[in-house]
């Protein structure tokens, strides 16, 4: 993975296949997640500094860092994520020759791109692939759009099973909907009234994930409910981020910013409805865990986010940037409780039959070890 923080997509996968007899090598940015990876027996990390937007100079000394470590692994096997990851290693593994070379889609940053920058990200990914031996997209939606981009042919990418990288533990984030305590400790300890319904986001603060949206549509939701209060969870990625915190600062009275955390799942605990606007995703982990935790779940019709959330099915679903939309849809959910209910039910039958973390991380194993014996 390009940056440490990346590592958690397979997080519980790398201890799984290092138990099985595996030995697992992790190549990433240094961070806190790497170091305690590499505590585990049969892991090892390997530190590596990858410019995460195209750098002509950074890159070309990350490909002989890449070809450096690969040389000294000799690996069976090698996954790849992340668009510069995915470049720098699939070709380095390429030149080494390493017999199997996977290039995981996680996501397009292509997608919301313009301009020349859109041509660079296209022709990364093209890279990419061309020099893997497969692409597996985490998402039927995500593998189709990279077909119509032209990025890879049909015949090299495919999903595993429904998808996700890592599903979800269901167990661990249905518990804490259901501990009174811990959620009375949580709404106290971020000064949120008991009587206040909170819209919840997760995830990192850029403009791809909406933002502006979601302003828009909490400014509309308190004209039609005035308790609601909107809990954001996550750090500014970028500027496009820092302007959005800003503005909603600015905008919305009934606001919470948590900054980055470790573990989400106490703040969907607390939540009455859980809120993804986002452009483009891969697969997104955190709407799995809202299914989880039994919170309805208000997004927006981008790729990833449609394998999961079915419109009045399993969620509610309205068009990218269309904050009016976003707003109506979050007052539906909070107020239409008899079809909120049976959409938390059938999401949560969703996530627990094709998304428990056990089944895909079975599935990511299975396919490592048809990969080395074939």
């Amino acid at each position: 993975m390009t940056i440490d923080y990346q590592l958690r997509y397979h997080d519980g996968l790398y201890q799984r296949l290092a138990d099985a007899g595996w030995q697992v090598h992790l190549v990433s940015g240094k961070g806190p997640i790497g170091t305690r990876l590499g505590q585990h027996p049969g892991i090892t990390v390997h530190e590596l500094v990858m410019a995460r937007n195209p750098s002509p100079l950074t890159d070309l000394r990350s490909l002989f860092q890449w070809v450096g470590v690969l040389r000294r692994i000799r690996p069976s096997a090698l996954v790849v994520g992340t668009p510069k990851a995915g470049l720098l290693g699939s070709v380095a593994a390429r030149l080494v020759r390493v017999q199997t070379r996977v290039y995981e889609l996680h996501g397009l940053r292509l997608e919301s791109a313009i301009g020349p920058l859109r041509r660079v990200l296209r022709s990364m990914e093209r890279i990419a692939c061309g020099a893997s031996t497969d692409v597996i997209a985490v998402s039927p939606s995500l593998r189709e759009r990279a077909i119509a981009e032209g990025i890879v042919p049909t015949r090299k990418i495919r999903v595993l099973g429904a998808g996700s990288p890592n599903g979800v533990d269901v167990a661990r984030f249905a518990a804490a909907r259901q501990d009174l305590e811990a959620r009375a400790a949580t709404r106290a300890s971020l000064e949120i009234s008991n009587d206040a319904a909170v819209v919840t986001f997760v995830g990192r603060l850029t403009a791809d994930k909406g933002l502006e949206a979601l302003t828009k549509a909490m400014m509309a939701l308190d004209n039609i409910n005035p308790a609601a209060h909107l809990l954001v969870v996550g750090a500014a990625d970028d500027d496009t981020g820092a302007v959005s915190l800003d503005n909603l600062r600015a905008t919305l009275r009934g606001v919470t910013f948590t900054g980055e955390v470790d573990d989400v799942a106490p703040y969907l605990g607390i939540s009455d409805v859980f809120c993804l606007p986002s452009r483009r995703e891969g697969l997104p982990t955190v709407i799995l865990e809202a299914f989880a935790a039994g919170v309805p779940v208000v997004a927006s019709s981008a790729t990833g986010i449609v394998d999961l959330v079915k419109d009045g099915e399993t969620g509610f679903l309205v068009p990218i940037d269309d904050g009016r939309a976003l707003g109506h849809a979050l007052a539906r959910a909070l107020t239409d409780e008899k079809a909120t209910q049976a959409i938390v039910r059938r999401a949560s039958d969703e996530v627990e039959t094709h998304y428990a973390a056990a089944t895909v991380q079975r599935r990511w194993q299975r396919e490592f070890e048809a990969a080395v014996l074939s």
